[in-house]
């Protein structure tokens, strides 16, 4: 749900919302709940329901995440960059298309990082080629698009 609002669509499904029949279930399911995804839920929903996963899964203390800005034409040399400043320590980068998610890993793997792409283009076997290889240390550099990288359990 919350990817259906970070793109606008917001607008359309309150329409949509609005045709439905009011005696009905709605499921929404969400990674995050993000302040998007309550206001639809007070707007649509009359008595919901939340269903958590269990916190006990946190993220690592251990974990460093990054967010920075670049500008668009210098991303690939501040990356590589960003690499040689940790070498042989294992990052996800993640990608924007698929398309990206292969350049980057071909870029990486010519300059001799060890890197492997994961994306919904390529196939499960392949998939899971990549996150075995990210797993067991053979490939330390995973680049992944947003929606692979969802799924992901490290």
């Amino acid at each position: 749900m919350d990817r259906l609002l970070d793109v606008d669509f917001g607008a359309i499904l309150d329409k949509l919302l609005s045709i439905f029949p009011k005696q009905r279930h709605t499921y929404l399911f969400s990674a995050t709940m993000t302040s998007k995804v309550v206001k639809l839920q007070r707007a649509s929903l009359s008595n919901p329901v939340r269903v958590a996963v269990n916190t006990k899964y946190t993220t690592v203390s251990t974990l460093l995440q990054s967010y920075l800005f670049f500008p668009f034409k210098y991303k690939d040399t501040y990356l590589v960059f960003l690499l040689n400043e940790m070498p042989g320590q294992s990052c996800i980068v993640f990608a924007r298309t698929c398309n990206d998610t292969q350049r980057l890993a071909f870029l990486l793997r010519s300059l001799g990082f060890k890197a492997v792409p994961i994306h919904g283009q390529l196939s499960q076997s392949s998939r899971l080629g990549a996150l075995n290889k990210f797993r067991s240390g053979d490939r330390n550099i995973l680049i992944a698009t947003d929606v692979a990288s969802r799924g992901l359990d490290m």
